[in-house]
């Protein structure tokens, strides 16, 4: 398990748990990106995003809470891909 914190272009695998865990059926992987670089259709999220400023500089096996529409969501971070350097 990868324990280093999550920074950008990380791709980070979610557990939804709570009332969450009934909209979704399968983890979700997002990519936590600057905000200019943002499309939630390819699961790039941004910086600024409630989502992305949770799981910044937070590790695979902590959980997370956010506060949406006067809701408490919480995931479980369940893995942290680091990008690999494809110029070699």
């Amino acid at each position: 398990m990868n324990t280093l914190p999550v920074r950008h272009y990380d791709r980070v695998t979610l557990r939804p748990l709570n009332e969450l865990a009934t909209l979704h059926e399968f983890d979700i992987t997002i990519q936590v990106v600057p905000g200019y670089e943002a499309d939630a259709d390819s699961g790039r999220i941004s910086e600024d995003a409630p989502l992305g400023r949770a799981v910044l500089r937070r590790s695979a096996g902590e959980k997370i809470n956010l506060q949406v529409h006067d809701r408490n969501l919480a995931m479980l971070i369940l893995a942290v891909e680091k990008p690999t350097d494809s110029t070699g």
